[in-house]
């Protein structure tokens, strides 16, 4: 062996996000004495929730399943709703790194502009923007799915004289739409958030959709101290039960054959589901709403007909709720409403059908579209993110040859479990490409995966590994696996993030795996179990367990 290969890495452990993913990673590997640091280019903890602060941003997950499971962190906290602002959540991570006492071990405003793996030291070389350069044995990316927004490409838009945001980019002291004609284009999320808020706010509100969003309604509650305190009884036993189902809520998918339900039975799931609000009508449905067309038309027939109820503009109607659905409902995800479908009813509100007429370009005044420019003072972005692949892609992030992750997932979604990319020694990721998070609520989802994160490096220490990489037989097995279940399933109908079509010039497929979790865990822990038999595992040389 080579006398250089002596020095210690400068750290164990190297983890990008600090969101739900990286912090517990982060909280999980200090309990263990490793020596971990944690860059993020936020401001401060909070991941999606840091950098996602535009107006109305708020959690469509139950605040008793949208936190940790750690007793030492809900026992003392308090939350005012049932589903979170942007502000208490980024309020609750803040408490979270202090409770934990991990702030020290985190750095802010510093984004991983790059990383090579040193073949010669066993080690990944990382570059960061404030000039870093360090060493670490384990790369572990948690940049999460909605931090990478898309860039708008109407043509003019430059040229604007106004005020332009992405949602994704919102400045952090806010903007008054007070007084102003708005624009805002996009109807996901995001956007359903945001027109909401503007439309009580903005002298005129003019909406560019698209596609119509099948938005289910919220059930907002909010709460006092000693009602919130009265619902940690059931704190215990809910956490419990999201780490069994197929989304990780306290409900779950209903797997009786819709074909053996009698029509009393299906209307009355329906009704249970939809009076029960959140996402309970898409979540806690019977399996068959994935796969099944009769069963997945008749959710949409009754989502339609519950929404035309609260829209009064008759030329409306077949726009925000058609008659036939655009897409097979659930497999674009929906969003929870709170006065979506209401706001369309106001004289200051107007909406745009871009299938009907789209955007030709934007102008120094505002929007073109069918010929008629409408004068705007402020145009919103509300065009969503490079999901799955768009964070991880972002990094430099080079293999022996020089190619990063993001070259590969251009030509070839492949990697192992979701977990590890054959190419890559030593790199783990969490809540991206093929693995469940897209349909997962996010903490349980993090918890999950951070766990066997964990148990990963600590098993690869235990054994004396050097160095890990997965194997690209196991990948492709794995890459025909979701690609298997997305084909067998409605999602490839909708062009959808999921299918990342939402990205001009992104290769069209299923990005999640869509086993669910259940499914998910097994897999995980098959492999861990067996002691890795789908990783190529090099051992330690002597002289580098010395230099630990």
């Amino acid at each position: 062996m080579d006398a250089q290969v002596k020095k210690a890495a400068d750290l164990d452990v190297l983890v990008v996000g600090a969101g739900f993913s990286g912090l517990y990673i982060l909280h999980e590997l200090v309990k263990r004495n490793y020596k971990v640091h944690l860059f993020d280019d936020g401001e401060g903890p909070g991941g999606t929730w840091d950098k996602n602060h535009y107006p109305g941003a708020r959690v469509d997950s139950e605040v008793w399943v949208y936190q940790y499971t750690d007793p030492a962190l809900w026992k003392d906290y308090y939350f005012t709703e049932k589903f979170p602002g942007w502000r208490e959540l980024k309020s609750y991570f803040n408490y979270v790194a202090d409770k934990w006492g991990i702030r020290p071990y985190m750095t802010f405003k510093t984004r991983v502009i790059g990383t090579t793996f040193d073949e010669a030291n066993g080690v990944w070389q990382v570059r960061t923007s404030d000039g870093q350069s360090l060493t670490a044995r384990y790369l572990v990316l948690g940049m999460g799915s909605t931090t990478q927004p898309v860039t708008p490409s109407f043509p003019g838009a430059e040229t604007f004289k106004g005020q332009s945001y992405h949602s994704a980019r919102w400045p952090r002291d806010g903007v008054s739409m007070k007084g102003k004609r708005v624009a805002v284009i996009g109807t996901g999320a995001s956007g359903v958030q945001i027109i909401q808020e503007a439309s009580r706010e903005a002298e005129h509100l003019t909406v560019y959709q698209r596609t119509p969003n099948l938005a289910l309604p919220m059930g907002q509650e909010k709460y006092t101290r000693e009602e919130y305190e009265k619902l940690k009884a059931m704190f215990p036993p809910v956490m419990e039960r999201t780490k069994q189902t197929f989304a990780g809520f306290a409900y779950d998918l209903i797997y009786k054959p819709w074909n053996e339900m009698s029509a009393d039975e299906r209307q009355k799931i329906m009704r249970f589901n939809w009076d029960q609000k959140g996402f309970t009508f898409w979540l806690a449905a019977p399996a068959d709403l994935f796969f099944d067309e009769e069963c997945n038309r008749a959710h949409y027939n009754f989502w339609r007909d519950e929404t035309r109820k609260l829209i009064k503009k008759e030329h409306l109607i077949e726009v925000l709720a058609p008659t036939e659905p655009p897409h097979p409902f659930g497999t674009k995800r929906p969003c929870l409403q709170q006065w979506y479908f209401d706001l369309y009813n106001q004289d200051n509100v107007d909406l745009v059908n871009l299938k009907a007429t789209p955007i030709e370009r934007i102008t120094e005044k505002g929007i073109v579209s069918g010929g008629k420019e409408h004068e705007v003072d402020i145009i919103v972005y509300a065009i969503g993110f490079d999901t799955c692949t768009g964070a991880i892609s972002a990094v430099d992030i080079k293999d022996a040859r020089g190619r990063t992750v993001g070259d590969l997932w251009k030509e070839q979604s492949l990697t192992y479990l979701g977990k590890a990319v054959p190419g890559y020694p030593n790199l783990l990721y969490t809540y991206a490409l093929q693995s469940p998070s897209a349909f997962v609520n996010g903490p349980t989802g993090a918890e999950l995966e951070g766990d066997w994160v964990v148990k990963f490096i600590e098993n690869m220490d235990k054994m004396g590994i050097r160095r890990f990489e997965a194997s690209r037989d196991a990948a492709e097995a794995w890459g025909k696996r979701c690609h298997d279940l997305g084909e067998m399933s409605l999602f490839v109908k909708a062009k959808s993030w999921y299918m990342a079509a939402n990205v001009p010039g992104k290769r069209p497929e299923i990005q999640p795996f869509i086993g669910g979790q259940p499914a998910y865990r097994a897999a995980l822990y098959e492999e861990l179990d067996k002691g890795f038999p789908n990783f190529v595992l090099v051992k330690k040389h002597a002289e580098e367990i010395a230099a630990q």
